[in-house]
């Protein structure tokens, strides 16, 4: 040892080591924090100088605290929120919640303290139970949070008391019986009735605002409801049986959905005595089965027209031309107050269809349309049937074949079963036609033709969907029918086999706007040869004074014009003046 140098006083030996060992630790701090590894326990040996010392381990944990979530609530409906506060989460990070460790529902930023609060949406779509929880994910940090019940009950949820993620898992809420509903039941009013009768009925325990459908064995619809049981779960109504029911053992079928519901109940059915009856006047009907009920008359203006009723307020069939009709012609005919929307049938006696008409029946209950009478149809007596669905509706018509002898014979008796058939021949002429300012148009492609002919017709530019009426001379309805969606209709009417020789005109009728357009022609003799009659010009004047009408309006007519001024206003009205009143032709002096 030199003297002349200065001995340096060595410092303690735990100094340099302590130093050292803080530096490792602050060190060691730093890099999990910059690796984001949240709290650790690093094993460090202090370093030896010298002799043999022995080793130590120093624990190192971060200075956080466990991290915690606490839910606002315990239980939730589908689509709610759940309110939290999270804590001991990793400052400046991002927390991450899930659903069921599935749905990723919400991200928030985890504040300087380590702590967010805030609030997520629970699927709409989550089940209902106990069995859910959130997931709060932060890097190196995953807390499950205690259960959470998904209720089906629609009123709030009711807070439960906070607890930490490390408390036990609630226990599922115990579940609620809902004692069962009361058994659908029906009772009717009698187990017996009478076809064509009315029969009540009484339903209990069903759902509120349960539509209501009644069958006749499994089969015929025969009553339908909307929205018909009440509050209660209770309903009561009447169906109609139809009139054919066979006597016997028959069931009625009750079906309602949401939930689908379906009860029978047996029901005895007697047949209805006797068949509907000739009505007077000429004019027969009445509803099949009826008990001689009496057939409501023809159309006014339609002379032999026939018809059938069932009363009052109810269906009714009228043959609005065609009443004599040679084998082979054509019957136009009419038919209010049956099932709304529901195919038509026409039968010749009860047996063959000669007409159908899917879903014809317009929103009024009313159809119009023309049938064609078979060639080999027998000279005589005949009906034809008007049947319609939901409910069961059916009425007769009797209308006479005169198997192409005029009806001036047929009347006086020289028509004999033996006589031989002379068919009308077809229209002959020139084409004639009318049109107004609008551009409507009518015409006929013949203006000559015998009486129990055809003409053929054509409409266009006619109102859109309205109905078009065909008059002969502005009294009997040939026929009535609807024009397309650009206001035209083509069709054939038949002249009334008793129209007299001479000149006459067809009437083309519609409403919305009102719109009546005129086409003379003439009915020829037998031979073929015009017969010369005055017309009526479409320029005589009018007048509305009671001694210039020629004869009573027709009831038809009557009806048309209210309703046209119904469904026209005031145009309507006004121009229905013309389908009233009846122009006074000229007297002889005057030219």
């Amino acid at each position: 040892m030199n003297p002349d140098r200065p001995t340096p006083t060595p410092a303690p030996a735990a100094a340099p080591r302590a130093s050292r060992a803080r530096i490792s630790r602050m060190a060691a701090l730093a890099a999990g924090a910059t690796l984001g590894l949240g709290a650790m326990a690093v094993p460090l040996a202090t370093a030896s100088s010298g002799g043999t010392q022995s080793g130590s381990t120093l624990a190192l944990v971060a200075d956080t605290t466990a991290p915690t979530v606490v839910l606002g609530t315990a239980t939730v409906k589908p689509g709610g929120e759940v309110p939290f506060t999270a804590s001991g989460f990793p400052a400046g990070a991002t927390l991450s919640v899930k659903f069921d460790d599935t749905s990723l529902l919400k991200q928030f930023p985890v504040g300087d303290d380590g702590s967010v609060t805030g609030a997520v949406t629970v699927p709409a779509d989550a089940a209902v139970g106990g069995e859910h929880w959130l997931r709060f994910l932060a890097p190196q940090t995953s807390v499950r949070s205690e259960n959470l019940s998904v209720t089906g009950d629609t009123s709030s949820p009711t807070p439960t008391p906070t607890a930490t993620a490390t408390t036990k898992p609630t226990p599922k809420p115990t579940a609620t019986v809902t004692p069962p509903a009361a058994q659908p039941t029906v009772r009717l009013g009698s187990p017996e009735a009478t076809a064509g009768a009315k029969v009540s009925f009484t339903l209990s325990g069903f759902a509120k605002g349960q539509n209501v459908t009644v069958k006749l064995d499994d089969d015929e619809i025969i009553g339908q409801w909307t929205g018909a049981v009440s509050a209660a779960g209770t309903f009561s109504g009447t169906v109609t049986l139809p009139k054919s029911t066979s006597a016997g053992a028959h069931w009625l079928r009750f079906l309602a959905p949401n939930p689908s519901t379906s009860l029978r109940a047996d029901l005895s059915v007697r047949t209805a005595g006797g068949t509907g009856g000739a009505g007077s006047g000429g004019a027969s009907g009445g509803m099949a089965g009826g008990g001689g009920t009496t057939g409501g008359t023809g159309a006014a203006g339609d002379s032999g027209a026939t018809g059938g009723s069932g009363g009052i307020g109810a269906a009714s069939a009228s043959i609005t031309a065609g009443s004599q009709v040679a084998a082979g012609g054509k019957v136009s005919f009419r038919v209010t107050g049956f099932p709304a929307g529901r195919q038509l049938t026409v039968k010749l006696d009860d047996s063959e269809i000669i007409g159908q008409w899917p879903d014809g029946i317009d929103a009024s209950g009313a159809l119009s349309g023309t049938v064609t009478i078979p060639a080999s149809a027998t000279k005589g007596g005949h009906w034809l049937r008007f049947l319609a669905p939901n409910p069961s509706t059916s009425l007769r018509a009797d209308f006479t074949v005169t198997t192409g002898t005029s009806a001036d014979a047929y009347a006086t008796g020289a028509g004999t079963s033996g006589s031989t058939s002379t068919p009308v021949p077809a229209a002959s002429g020139a084409p004639a036609a009318a049109s107004d300012s609008r551009g409507a148009k009518a015409e006929i492609t013949a203006d000559q033709v015998q009486a129990g002919g055809t003409l053929h017709f054509a409409v266009t530019k006619f109102p859109a969907g309205h109905t078009v009426t065909v008059k002969l001379d502005d009294d009997a309805i040939l026929g009535q029918w609807n024009a397309d969606a650009k206001g035209s209709y083509e069709g054939d009417v038949t002249v009334p086999a008793g129209t007299p020789t001479g000149a006459h005109w067809l009437r083309f009728l519609a409403p919305e706007p009102a719109t009546t357009l005129r086409v003379d022609f003439q009915v020829t003799g037998a031979d073929g040869t015009p017969v010369s009659a005055e017309a009526a010009p479409d320029t005589a004047p009018l007048t509305t004074t009671a001694a210039s009408l020629e004869s009573p309006v027709s009831y038809a007519t009557i009806a048309w014009s209210a309703a046209a001024a119904a469904v026209g206003g005031a145009a309507g009205a006004a121009g229905t003046t013309l389908f009233v009143v009846r122009r006074r032709r000229p007297a002889p002096d005057q030219g």
